[in-house]
Parts: C-alpha cells; sequence; structure tokens
C-alpha cells in the first residue's frame, strides 16, 4: 500500500502541470516499480491551452469547450507511451478519478492490468466501466490519497 500511495502522491504533483481552469486530473503508468509514462487532462501539445482560451474562469461554456478540445489524463499517458514506443502490458495505472468509460475502453486495450484510483469519478456513475474492467481480468482499487497521506503522517509521528 506504501508503493501505492506513493505512486499516487508523484502523480498528483504531474497533474499541477494541467492548464483546465476547472479540474487538474492526473495519471501515471508503473511497470516494476518505475515510472513508464504520465499524463494529465490538457489539449494536444501545440494547442491553446484551456487555461489561455478561458482566461482562468470556469463557465458551463467551458465544460462544452474541454469536452471537444481537451484529452483526459489517462488517456494522455497511454499516448505518450504509444508515441514514445513504451510498452506497457501488465503496468498498474495511477490515476486521480475512477476512469470513464472511454478510458476504460483504452486502458484494457493497452494491456494495462491494475487501475489505484483516488477519488469517484464526479460526473457519471462508473458501474459499467468497472464490470468491463473485471471482465478483461483489469484489477480496480480505491485509495483515498488524502485519508492515505493521513494514515502516513501518523505512521512517521511514531519514529
Amino acid at each position: 500500500m506504501i508503493k501505492d500511495i506513493s505512486f499516487l502522491k508523484i502523480a498528483h504533483e504531474i497533474g499541477q502541470s494541467s492548464k483546465c481552469v476547472s479540474k487538474k486530473i492526473w495519471a501515471v503508468i508503473v511497470k516494476d516499480n518505475r515510472i513508464l509514462s504520465s499524463g494529465y487532462n490538457g489539449t494536444p501539445a501545440w494547442y491553446v491551452n484551456c487555461d489561455e482560451h478561458w482566461d482562468g474562469k470556469y463557465t458551463k461554456e467551458h465544460h462544452d469547450w474541454s469536452a471537444k478540445h481537451e484529452i483526459h489524463a489517462e488517456m494522455n499517458s497511454l499516448l505518450w507511451a504509444a508515441r514514445q514506443g513504451i510498452g506497457i502490458e501488465w503496468a498498474t495505472m495511477y490515476v486521480m478519478c475512477e476512469p470513464c468509460y472511454e478510458c476504460t475502453k483504452n486502458i484494457v486495450a493497452a494491456g494495462i492490468k491494475k487501475v489505484v484510483y483516488s477519488n469517484a469519478f464526479p460526473h457519471t456513475d462508473t458501474s459499467e466501466a468497472r464490470k468491463f474492467m473485471a471482465d478483461n481480468n483489469v484489477t480496480i482499487e480505491q485509495i483515498d490519497l488524502w485519508e492515505a497521506y493521513r494514515y502516513q503522517k501518523t505512521i512517521w509521528k511514531n519514529y
């Protein structure tokens, strides 16, 4: 569990690079205790970033724009691995939110075998995505990063 918490914390730090004005979502892909790829939600490289287009303001129009132009963190981490020729089969993906169904299909297709997430997906019911992962032998586990951090802090106090 300590290893999982560490990778979730690293992923969280990477996600701070997201230029989205509403949410900073993050993902890292790990195999044999090594980070192979990472990603955060955002537009494709060299395209206008969310915070440039929306001047730091979140609106309903932003949400619609984001749905059209931004790529989810999970997909960005998968795409980076593919672009760099990095094999990710049998790897673990650490992600902020439980993956949506679209990301789930791509995670399964890429050969990821375990997903560890911190928060529930905020917009939709993910029960079908969880079932799809289970049907394809992908393990999914939730570790609340903030609860885990408090737990670690308590452990280290005793030393």
